[in-house]
């Protein structure tokens, strides 16, 4: 665990770092900003509770206007009308019973789908075969076969997201370069985690749903209750648990960074805590997922990821160790690194060797001085980041695809290949078994 002042002073490393390194050019989507203002795609929305909201809130006003909205839960509906009016003074048509009637207007472009994940191949697939562009979050589908379903849905020239974030993250972006050109030397090991101190239920909605709407029966949906509704991700049968909500964002950067895909996995874990709520997925999660060779990885590499529920310290964060140093992503919005073979309280300076590669230079510093005066915080992202941002970036991303062509920030294929170490990881947990992962499971 790092103090506050030598996690400081690797921030002001990182900074060093961009600020030395050839600047990276914006996401490819950004130079089209300004004509994605003159005519919004026109789109619904199919589940708009929590997350649905979250992207509602931040989805780039101007680029795109939600016209509808299809969700079985009153009180979501009211809240995603609240903000559809106020954000785009529309009042949106809603879709209480069938979303497929949402899917048969022709005024409609894209629809933007938030529903539980055992729902996400049906919705996905049925909306790609009426002819609309979508966005799905994250994780892509509740079991392979469903990707590969949806993978094929999405051959039919449709511009189809998932909700991948990270990748949409200008914090990652630069990370990604730093690595990529060698700046912490070849990596073997990733540390990954998600830590939290809660029963991860949500209960207070179980309430407002009862008072918005008291006689409201979900089973005509495949729920027998609202507690199922409502604590979707609780139960086997809705959800993949911790390794999709959690692990696949983190599992899925290191994806992304390495260049490559685990091809064995090992898991632990179980309801240690929770035992008297009725939930059916594990409270604690351990995953060992070991790659191949890859770019940044020539010998392979080992992938460490731990969810737990009874403990919030470390919070959440990406670690990539290399054979020169080390760089923290921490929280989507902070940014550290430090030079192997120097105490974290060790200041690092970065040169260009007489190849052009980056060299991390270490001179001891300071800690009053740690936060740095010489850098300023416009010049990376590890300073005032907003944690929403990259929503409101991946559906700028998302309309820049529709209407120019632009390729989107994560792709089919990059979705797939996090949801089979997902889908896999919790087998190998339940079976207590190492599991391999085969090509063929990421063709598409």
């Amino acid at each position: 665990m790092l103090t506050p002042e030598e996690a400081k002073i690797g921030r002001r490393s990182f900074l060093k770092a961009l600020a030395t390194l050839p600047a990276l050019g914006a996401f490819g989507w950004t130079a089209y900003r300004e004509r994605l203002h003159e005519r919004p795609v026109q789109a619904g929305i199919i589940g708009s509770g929590s997350e649905g909201c979250v992207l509602l809130e931040q989805a780039p006003e101007k680029a795109i206007e939600f016209k509808a909205i299809a969700d079985i839960r009153p009180d979501s509906r009211k809240n995603a009308l609240d903000v559809i009016k106020k954000k785009w003074g529309v009042q949106a048509e809603v879709y209480p019973d069938d979303y497929t009637k949402l899917l048969e207007r022709r005024d409609l472009e894209a629809v933007v789908i938030a529903v539980p994940l055992w729902m996400h191949a049906k919705v996905a697939v049925d909306a790609l075969h009426a002819g609309k562009h979508v966005f799905c979050e994250k994780t892509m589908a509740y079991s392979v076969e469903q990707c590969q379903q949806m993978a094929t849905a999405a051959r039919n020239g449709k511009v189809f997201q998932i909700g991948h974030q990270r990748h949409s993250n200008r914090l990652y972006a630069q990370a990604l370069d730093t690595i990529q050109k060698g700046l912490i030397g070849e990596v073997y090991h990733v540390r990954t985690l998600w830590h939290r101190n809660n029963d991860w239920r949500r209960d207070d909605q179980i309430k407002a749903l009862q008072k918005a709407a008291p006689r409201f029966d979900p089973s005509p949906w495949g729920y027998p209750n609202l507690e199922e509704l409502v604590n979707w991700r609780l139960y086997r049968k809705y959800s993949q648990g911790l390794p999709a909500e959690l692990a696949s964002h983190q599992l899925d950067v290191t994806n992304w960074f390495s260049g490559t895909v685990p091809m064995r996995i090992e898991g632990s874990g179980g309801i240690y805590k929770w035992k008297e709520d009725g939930r059916t997925i594990e409270d604690h999660v351990y995953l060992i997922c070991e790659y191949p060779p890859g770019p940044i990885s020539p010998g392979g590499l080992t992938v460490t990821f731990s969810s737990i529920t009874t403990n919030a310290f470390d919070n959440y964060y990406e670690q990539f160790m290399g054979t020169k140093g080390t760089i923290i992503l921490s929280g989507e919005t902070d940014a550290m690194l430090f030079k192997e073979g120097e105490a974290a309280a060790t200041e690092i300076a970065v040169t260009q060797s007489a190849a052009g590669e980056p060299v991390m230079e270490a001179s001891r510093s300071r800690l009053a001085d740690a936060a740095g005066t010489a850098i300023q915080a416009a010049q990376g992202p590890t300073s005032g980041l907003d944690r929403l941002e990259p929503y409101r970036m991946e559906l700028e991303a998302f309309c820049s695809a529709i209407k120019f062509g632009t390729p989107v920030p994560c792709t089919v294929r990059d979705a797939l290949s996090a949801a089979v170490v997902v889908i896999k990881a919790n087998e190998a947990i339940r079976n207590r078994q190492t599991v391999e992962l085969p090509p063929d499971l990421y063709r598409i």
